[in-house]
């Protein structure tokens, strides 16, 4: 797969392209259906099939909104599309682009730097300068300058349709199974372990250090981790660890069941499986230790001992 960082470093592909562009924040099945189909329009151009995405969101960058928290980050995205099949990537901050009219949009960057030949859109893109440019106008400027317009109608779950904003939300409010249901796959995050601060108790964790700008809601989660050893469940603290550490920036912390290692420096990726509580400050570290104890209780009689003939996480698409 090919990367851009800028519009002033694309080379043009001599091969037609099929273009879609978004944020695809998390790529998820709405992401996932346009993106197919961009391949089935270069499949039958004989080209190469091509994105147009951002490091930053379109709103926070127009002052619509105020800091957009991501479902993940620039990195893991593009790990994402290239899984999807994706070609050539053009990954912008929306400042390089947000100046342009429609016309000069498609004029400048679609046909001149992108020879594209299909542009493949959902049912509420809009492009240019503003966002005036519509469905409708980007079907006329196909038809003027000669390129295919396919625009993908919603993918709806649960009668909603399927959108990152929606995502953000149930991510926020511990609702897994409607996070899992959008994205098409189990949510996780990966990142390499690292020393803590060396201030805990009995229940050694396995830390990580966020690399998403967005992370599920705080509190305590039953995960299933997945080692270059193996798969195990674990209880999982994402936060500032109040009581103990009063962290300044929030962190996964998890304790991996029946499970005795040195994996520090290893990567390690944890699926989320079930929201059990908020983080919360205890009176004492007495108080606190009892209460993850329960936490602990609770996830092995659910997820080990009733689990026992279950599959494994290398039998389930992540």
């Amino acid at each position: 797969m090919i990367i851009y960082n800028s519009i002033h470093s694309i080379k043009k592909p001599r091969a037609k392209t099929a273009v879609s562009i978004g944020v695809f924040d998390g790529v998820h099945l709405g992401h996932q259906r346009i993106l197919a189909e961009a391949a089935k329009c270069a499949r039958k151009l004989g080209g190469k099939t091509c994105v147009i995405t951002f490091r930053d969101h379109p709103d926070e960058c127009l002052g619509k909104t105020g800091k957009v928290l991501m479902i993940k980050g620039a990195e893991a995205k593009l790990r994402r599309l290239k899984k999807c099949g994706v070609d050539i990537v053009v990954m912008l901050k929306f400042g390089e682009i947000r100046r342009m009219n429609a016309v000069e949009f498609t004029e400048n960057l679609l046909l001149e730097k992108l020879n594209a030949a299909c542009v493949v859109a959902g049912k509420d893109f809009n492009f240019g300068k503003g966002g005036r440019g519509r469905t409708q106008l980007l079907r006329k400027l196909g038809e003027k300058y000669g390129f295919k317009t396919v625009i993908i109608p919603d993918f709806v779950v649960a009668g909603k349709r399927v959108s990152s904003t929606l995502i953000r939300r149930y991510i926020k409010k511990g609702d897994i199974r409607m996070v899992e249901r959008m994205l098409g796959r189990p949510y996780a995050i990966a990142g390499k372990v690292e020393r803590g601060r060396g201030i805990g108790f009995e229940f050694k964790t396995a830390n990580i250090k966020l690399p998403y700008a967005d992370m599920p809601a705080r509190g305590v989660w039953a995960v299933r981790v997945v080692h270059k050893s193996g798969s195990y469940i674990g209880a999982a603290n994402i936060g500032f660890a109040p009581t103990l550490k009063a962290l300044d920036e929030a962190l996964l912390e998890v304790n991996i069941l029946d499970f005795n290692r040195d994996i520090y420096g290893d990567e390690i990726r944890v699926i989320f499986l079930e929201r059990l509580r908020d983080e919360k400050k205890f009176k004492s570290r007495e108080a606190l230790l009892e209460q993850v104890e329960k936490d602990i209780c609770y996830i092995r009689r659910k997820y080990i001992d009733r689990r026992k003939g279950a599959k494994t996480v290398s039998q389930v698409k992540i």
